[in-house]
C-alpha cells in the first residue's frame, strides 16, 4: 500500500511506486485523498509526504487540483451547474484576480482553500484583498475549505445552491 510505504521509502522509490500505481489502475488520486483525509490523525509518517507528491504532479501537470476537481464532481453528482474555471474577473492592485470558479451569467464565484495554498500569513492577505475586491466588484464570493469539501459535501453543495439562487 503506498500509505504504509510512504513512510519508509526514498522519495524516488515513492514517486515511481505512485507513479506505477496511478498508470496500472491500482488506484486513484480521488481515492489517495479520501484515505490520506482518513488517515491524517493516525500519526502517520508519510502521509505529508504522499500529499506533496500528489500536490507535485497537480503542479506540474498543469491541471486544476484534486480539491477543484473534487467540488466539480460534487455539484455534478448533485445535478448543479457546472461553473467556468479559472476565470479572470479583475485586478488586485496591479495583479489580475484569478478565481477557482465562476457561474457565468451570476456574480457568484467559489474559491477551494487548500492548506498549501492559503496557510501563510502573506497568502491570507493577498486572499483577504482578492475577496474584498471582488466584493466590491459585485461579486458574491463563497469559501470552502478542504476540509468542508471532504467532510461536509451537504453544506458545501447548499452553500453553493443558496448562493445561485440569490
Amino acid at each position: 500500500m503506498l500509505i504504509d510505504v510512504a513512510g519508509s521509502a526514498s522519495d524516488e522509490q515513492l514517486t515511481a511506486a505512485l507513479e506505477g500505481a496511478l498508470r496500472d489502475g491500482l488506484t486513484s488520486e480521488n481515492h489517495l485523498h479520501h484515505r490520506i483525509n482518513e488517515l491524517r490523525s493516525s500519526g502517520r509518517y508519510g502521509l505529508p509526504r504522499l500529499v506533496k507528491l500528489l500536490e507535485h504532479r497537480e503542479i506540474t501537470g498543469g491541471t486544476q487540483s484534486w480539491l477543484e476537481r473534487e467540488y466539480l464532481r460534487l455539484l455534478r453528482v448533485a445535478g448543479l451547474p457546472r461553473p467556468s474555471a479559472q476565470v479572470v474577473l479583475g485586478r488586485r492592485r496591479d495583479i489580475l484576480i484569478r478565481v477557482d470558479f465562476h457561474f457565468p451569467d451570476t456574480p457568484v464565484v467559489v474559491e477551494v482553500l487548500g492548506y498549501r495554498w492559503h496557510r501563510t500569513t502573506a497568502q491570507m492577505s493577498i486572499d483577504a484583498e482578492r475577496v474584498t475586491r471582488l466584493a466590491l466588484d459585485g461579486k458574491v464570493v463563497v469559501q470552502f475549505t478542504y476540509a468542508h469539501i471532504t467532510k461536509d459535501p451537504a453544506y458545501v453543495l447548499a452553500t453553493t445552491a443558496e448562493a445561485l439562487r440569490r
